[in-house]
């Protein structure tokens, strides 16, 4: 079987050097680019005991999320991208909801709002409780969901 046929690019080389190649990566892939919202902190209701219902705690909430290249790309056009103010905005609205027993809930919630927009092919969620055991940072979990197709 022969291998396939590929454009070669060449490298930069240095002065005197022999100019190499590399083969050009073939792809089926749209082009993506990755949104972060890092390190949101917000307080939550949150947790499986009866005290942890009396008062809020902080939440750390980071989302990646990771969107298709419109064709012909952005062109500075804000209706061509996943709104940050509207994911922020759904993330504030998860903090004022009813308690919430667990982070994991918590992290599915945050995949929901990451992947409502359709351009949006895979996207992260760490939840992480701030005050839970002096000797660490935090407690928390991270979620993936890819979208299928």
């Amino acid at each position: 079987m022969s291998a396939p046929n590929r454009s070669l690019i060449p490298l930069v080389t240095r002065a005197g050097s022999k100019p190499t190649a590399f083969p050009v990566a073939e792809t089926s892939r749209a082009a993506t680019y990755l949104i972060r919202l890092r390190h949101f902190v917000v307080p939550m209701s949150i947790g499986v005991y009866a005290h942890e219902e009396q008062r809020h705690q902080r939440v750390r909430i980071s989302v990646e999320m990771e969107v298709e290249l419109p064709p012909g790309g952005i062109g500075d056009d804000i209706g061509r991208v996943p709104s940050y103010e509207g994911l922020v905005q759904g993330l504030q609205a998860l903090a004022e909801r009813e308690h919430v027993r667990l982070i994991e809930t918590v992290a599915e919630h945050v995949l929901d709002l990451a992947m409502a927009h359709p351009m949006v092919l895979r996207a992260v969620a760490e939840v992480e409780k701030l005050d839970v055991f002096p000797e660490a940072e935090s407690i928390g979990v991270r979620f993936e969901r890819r979208r299928e197709g």
